[in-house]
């Protein structure tokens, strides 16, 4: 029985590393992917190590926190290593850059970010744009943004329902939930239900059509539905 192929790398970085899931599969997967970028899902055991890797810039939300030491280039020495605290739903934003990091906690530690891809090109502006923090700030939080990303988390109880909004490129991982219902242009007559579960990633472009770039949505479930989302500023 042939083993499986390593994933190959869409990045070329000038350390000459590869990126984090072709170097550390164990660690790292990609859990939604679109033209212009992908989601990635990071999770490490305590006392777990992953080989010296690159990054592109990259924006994160802590599904579980812990302690990390990260050990940077040329030597990725014990010494040089400097120890973080990750707290539960904290969002940072990496600059690009090789690192090696170390689980030096007692928890499991999980962590989601995107990554643009070398492709990655604007996804295009929205005339009049109604954004949902702006709207539906009851369910929207803002939690980072830079130049090019933003990190947002929607917390939406069941039955609640959100107003019409827009949305660029996106990429969504569920934290909680069973079930939305969208309503592509605010029709309410027209909802079309979607089965959600935790862990998953949700790939969201804007040429999906009002499904993913003009809609209401609505926690048709039993339970909260949580969902961190990364969406492209341009």
């Amino acid at each position: 029985m042939e083993s499986a192929a390593a994933p190959s790398s869409p990045f070329k970085f000038d350390s000459g590393l590869s990126d984090c899931c072709t170097s550390n599969p164990e660690y790292y997967k990609v859990v939604a992917e679109m033209p212009n970028a992908r989601l990635i899902e990071m999770t490490m055991p305590p006392g777990a190590e992953d080989k010296p890797h690159d990054h592109p810039p990259h924006s994160m939300y802590v599904v579980k926190g812990g302690k990390v030491a990260i050990k940077g280039p040329p030597a990725y020495a014990e010494a040089d290593a400097h120890e973080v605290d990750m707290p539960d739903g904290a969002p940072p934003i990496m600059p690009a850059g090789a690192h090696q990091v170390k689980n030096i906690g007692d928890n499991e530690v999980k962590i989601i970010f995107v990554e643009a891809l070398p492709t990655c090109k604007p996804c295009g502006d929205i005339a009049n744009m109604v954004t949902p923090f702006s709207v539906s700030p009851e369910c929207y939080s803002l939690l980072a943004e830079n130049d090019d990303w933003i990190t947002g988390l929607l917390t939406m109880e069941p039955g609640q329902t959100d107003k019409l909004h827009q949305h660029r490129d996106h990429l969504i991982y569920v934290l909680e939930g069973e079930e939305v219902t969208i309503y592509p242009d605010g029709n309410m007559e027209d909802g079309h239900a979607v089965p959600i579960k935790p862990n998953a990633g949700i790939p969201a472009p804007m040429s999906a059509g009002p499904i993913f770039g003009n809609h209401i949505m609505k926690n048709s479930g039993k339970t909260t539905v949580k969902m961190a989302f990364f969406e492209m500023k341009k």
